[in-house]
């Protein structure tokens, strides 16, 4: 029993890190008797370390014998097993465990009893680093992992559940909500609000304005010209046009005709651009004079030159095409997004899938009356999505500007004055960048604020919300895979939150949205995972690449049909008990450096929180080889009043010291044309500095200084220049430790290591260790819990070094 209770208990921790190799602290007495582990070492006291190693392939039962070959079981004078009370802590380095004893030292304790065949147990947490709802959780993830080995032993252990009952049916109502798209195409939608709205304004642009009914006659008219060109269902054809009235009028007329409008964004390089068009397979180009009237190449789609007069259309029918069956199911549109390998990748979204965002997108946004909709990306990105086509079927405005206009906050301003904004999708850096201006109040939308594409630091966005209180603020998350968004959250709802990085949300109607793990079961709530998209958004896939089809878009296994499939964003976020989903990072945001596993995000929305900054984003840069290093864009409010030394101040309470990038400030982040951070244009951040070159005069830091010089092979600059820095990284902090230790006679953690980087905290930490006080300022970990971790941990030496 006690293997078995040890190997149950390191399955909850692999399932709560991910890790399969574990080490779990076990301590055992009764009346005298002992239970020693093999192959184990001894921390003392009775309190023993042992490794469990936790493949995924490997049953329970297996685990099991693992265990049992590193646990020799106590047997009492007559031969039968003892039935000791064991404490299990998932700690570092533990203090001895005492039996039943709160304080021993482990934030989380698995203290069970044998009684026959009866196991009763407490589980004892420490209430600085938990709450009390956590640790409940934890005791209903417990149970419900030894009920599934208890009926299915030799089931691999990663098949095994894990979710309550309260927290599957939590999960899955919020998976339920619905709405229904009806049988009609995005563009059926829109001519029956002609019909209903003729004379209403349909889209407003630098080059005028058109009519709902004039809007639907001008694209009849192109939609029976595509026709007469050979575009239907299966075809694709390219949009070549800058924001203006003939652009709607385009992509309406593809739709109608039965094709796939794939749109390029003119200020694109024209490789790139005749790469998408020459991918897609498209049978002809729309180009509109006022963006790129270039003539017909040879080799190039035959191109439908629109100007201003629509001469190219005239004579031609102008009422509604007929519909195709199979029109719900054609493809609406390509968007091509960068790929990894470098060659932009086509995902082909279904008319059926646009219908369903945007009848969820309307119904979660609480939009049931005509609103003004200002559109500030370009159709190449679907962010655009957003805000062009729900007024288009509702009877309201959709408002084209100019990427000139919308990144000039006095011209946004004067186009919000003169036509109204009710509403506005737009990429955080792009907002902040026009809140600098004195004028951000006149640009600011006037009754929905939808907010996307990057994360959003939180007490920025919900200053938004609270500064204006008459427009509701949503934060929107979702890959172009899955139809523009499956998240929003609601922020007036949570206004007493308090994040760093803005949660992401619930799931839009028709949106099933999953955090699950590396096997692709959902993991419980306060566990990372990989979000995972199902649904009606769900698009049909990359255009002509099987093979990247089988690698993201999976069997729903989850809550769906057989036949339909979830897919794998490659992004990772975590569930608050209440089905909300927190965004922690990217795939391929992660990055390594000495010898750490480092999310950018998180240094991103550190850098965020600070008061005086505006907008941050975080590189690793090799601008030497072998010279790898964090850099950190800052754009403050105000240049001249920022002052570097607090935004360092900050980080370094909040962060650990490999996590500390080197600070460059700039007036503007430069911004690609989605209003998203160009990180192509940020330049070489400048040589970091040394460390102030103070003598190295005292006893201590004169040896710290020397254990240095040896380890680094190098001079040591100053008694402030940080370890990391110097050229150290995690795997030497083994040989920095031996050295302090052998020259100082001191214990050393390589906990404190990390915490204390520079040679003067060091020193103050050996300093202070026989009088069992710890460094006057040392350096704050970047949270609560981390801060109770490292108070309980300095508990911990003290009391060994009291005993030594």
């Amino acid at each position: 029993m006690p293997a078995a209770m040890l190997a149950l208990y390191g399955l909850l921790l692999h399932r709560y890190s991910g890790r399969t190799d574990i080490t779990v602290a076990v301590s055992a007495d009764r009346d005298g008797d002992h239970w020693t582990p093999a192959a184990s070492s001894s921390e003392g006291d009775g309190t023993y370390l042992i490794r469990l190693d936790l493949a995924a392939d490997r049953s329970f039962s297996h685990l099991v014998d693992a265990v049992r070959a590193a646990v020799i079981e106590p047997a009492d004078a007559d031969g039968a097993a003892a039935s000791p009370q064991f404490t299990y802590g998932r700690v570092a380095d533990p203090a001895p465990a005492h039996q039943g004893a709160v304080g021993s030292g482990a934030v989380l304790e698995l203290i069970l009893l044998q009684d026959g065949d009866q196991v009763t147990g407490h589980l004892v947490f420490a209430p600085d680093v938990f709450d009390e709802a956590t640790a409940w959780r934890a005791v209903g993830h417990l149970l419900t992992l030894a009920e599934g080995v208890r009926e299915h032993p030799d089931r691999p252990v990663e098949a095994l559940n894990m979710l309550t009952a309260e927290e599957a049916s939590v999960f899955d109502a919020l998976n339920r909500i619905s709405v229904t798209p009806g049988s009609r195409t995005f563009h059926e939608l829109f001519e029956a609000q002609a019909e209903r709205t003729p004379k209403r304004t349909a889209v407003r642009a630098e080059d005028g304005e058109l009519t709902f009914r004039q809007l639907n006659r001008r694209s009849n008219q192109l939609a029976h010209l595509l026709r007469e060109r050979g575009v239907g269902p299966g075809t694709a054809v390219g949009i070549r046009a800058d924001r203006d009235t003939r652009t709607v009028a385009a992509l309406l007329a593809v739709l109608k005709a039965g094709g796939a409008y794939v749109p390029v964004d003119v200020r694109e390089p024209a490789s790139r651009r005749e790469a998408i068009l020459r991918d897609a397979g498209v049978v002809a180009e729309i180009v509109t004079a006022a963006g790129d009237p270039a003539p017909e190449s040879a080799s190039g789609p035959p191109a439908i030159v629109l100007d201003a007069d629509w001469s190219v259309v005239d004579g031609r029918p102008a009422h509604n095409p007929p519909v195709s069956p199979s029109a719900l199911t054609d493809a609406a549109y390509l968007l091509y997004t960068s790929g990894t390998t470098g060659l932009p990748k086509g995902v082909v979204v279904e008319n059926r899938h646009l219908v369903s965002y945007v009848q969820a997108i309307l119904t979660r946004l609480d939009i049931d009356t005509p609103m003004k909709w200002a559109v500030v990306q370009p159709l190449s990105v679907d962010s655009s999505v957003t805000a062009l086509m729900p007024p288009l079927c509702t009877g309201g405005e959709a408002q084209l500007l100019s990427r000139e206009r919308s990144v000039d906050p006095d011209a946004f301003a004067d186009w919000a004055l003169r036509w109204g904004i009710d509403c506005l999708k737009i990429a955080p850096s792009h907002l902040r960048s026009l809140q600098s201006s004195p004028r951000f109040g006149e640009l600011f939308p006037r009754k929905r604020l939808v907010v996307g594409c990057e994360a959003s630091d939180w007490q920025w966005l919900r200053e938004l919300q609270r500064e204006n209180p008459d427009c509701r603020v949503f934060n929107h998350y979702g890959p172009t895979e899955t139809t523009v968004g499956a998240l929003t959250l609601t922020v007036s709802d949570c206004l007493e939150g308090d994040w760093d990085t803005a949660p992401i949300g619930f799931p839009l109607p028709n949106a099933q949205v999953h955090v699950v793990d590396a096997a692709g079961r959902p993991v419980p709530a306060g566990v990372a995972g990989e979000i995972a998209i199902g649904g009606h958004g769900v698009a049909r896939g990359y255009h002509g690449r099987d093979d990247l089809n089988t690698q993201a878009f999976m069997p729903d296994t989850l809550c769906g049909e057989p036949t339909e499939r979830v897919y794998r964003t490659g992004d990772f976020g975590r569930r608050f008990p209440d089905g909300m989903i927190a965004f922690l990072g990217r795939r391929d945001d992660q990055v390594k450096l000495r010898g750490f596993r480092i999310a950018l995000g998180e240094i991103d929305a550190v850098l965020r929180s600070h008061p005086e900054v505006r907008n941050a984003v975080t590189v690793l840069r090799e601008d030497a080889p072998g010279e790898r290093r964090l850099a950190a864009y800052v754009e403050p409010h105000t240049r001249a009043s920022f002052r570097v030394s607090a935004l360092d101040d900050r980080l370094r309470e909040r962060l650990p010291a490999h996590m500390i990038p080197q600070v460059v400030v700039m007036d503007a982040l430069p911004l690609a044309g989605n209003g998203k951070v160009s990180r192509a244009a940020l330049p070489p951040p400048p040589a970091p500095a040394a460390g102030t070159a103070v003598p190295s005069s005292g006893r201590w830091e004169q040896l710290v200084a020397e254990v240095w010089r040896t380890v680094l092979n190098t001079e040591v600059s100053g008694i402030d220049q940080n370890f990391f820095d110097a050229g150290g990284h995690s795997l030497m902090l083994v040989t920095l430790q031996q050295g302090l230790q052998r020259a100082s006679d001191r214990s050393v953690s390589m906990l404190d290591l990390f915490t204390y980087a520079t040679v003067r905290s060091q020193a103050e930490l050996l300093k202070s260790s026989d009088q069992a006080a710890v460094p006057a300022e040392p350096v704050r970990r970047h949270s609560e819990q981390q801060n109770a971790l490292l108070k309980r941990r300095n508990e911990q030496l003290r009391a060994r070094r009291s005993r030594s």
